[in-house]
């Protein structure tokens, strides 16, 4: 959206630099910035989780087992006494076996294919959500959305690890706080330039 002068009250457009009613370009309160790399990082967290959490997923789905597996693996384990396929496992037998081939073929998965599969969308999703908050903030506000993004990063981090027991760990937030920056920088550089597009056409 337009800026507001801080001097006068006066809306402007983006793409002036100095109010066009008292000239002046006094830099935003520092509530400004405040509000909208914590707003921004509200934004940023809920991507954040739902990211990693569909990334999982699909991690998951990638690497599960079939039932043949599950059964052979249920046999060697000790379990499924009595049973003569999968079909007929306990359901605890079977969710052990499950997660004992899951947990292998997450091992043997190539890192390269699995990051892209964990990954792919949280940096999709950062994107978008700079893109948000370039568009609906006043003025220009990138570098806020990249604070912000490494604030939704930290706290949905503490909140999978301590929350949800997730098996990330401090390395994995430390490497992915530098391309989330970037992601939601170049987000809300996108969000400026459509929302200066809107308002030069009126919207």
């Amino acid at each position: 959206m337009a800026w507001a002068c801080y001097s006068c009250g006066t809306k402007n457009s983006n793409s002036l630099d100095a109010c066009q009613k008292c000239g002046g370009n006094v830099a935003a309160p520092r509530n400004f910035y405040l509000h909208w790399v914590f707003g921004g990082a509200a934004f940023f967290l809920i991507t954040y989780l739902l990211g990693v959490f569909v990334g999982g997923v699909l991690v998951e789905i990638s690497v599960a087992p079939e039932e043949n597996a599950v059964y052979d693996t249920a046999k060697k384990m000790g379990l499924g006494v009595g049973a003569n396929s999968a079909m007929e496992l306990k359901p605890d037998e079977a969710k052990a076996a499950k997660e004992k081939l899951i947990a292998k073929g997450k091992e043997r998965m190539p890192p390269v294919k699995r990051h892209l599969l964990q990954w792919f969308l949280p940096a999709i999703l950062f994107i978008g959500c700079g893109i948000l908050v370039g568009f609906v903030s006043d003025g220009k506000t990138i570098i806020e959305a990249g604070f912000g993004s490494v604030v939704g990063q930290v706290l949905g981090f503490v909140l999978l690890v301590y929350g949800f027991s997730s098996d990330l760990n401090w390395l994995a937030v430390v490497i992915g706080v530098v391309p989330g920056f970037g992601l939601a920088m170049v987000g809300a550089w996108l969000g400026e330039i459509w929302q200066d597009r809107r308002e030069r056409a009126g919207g």
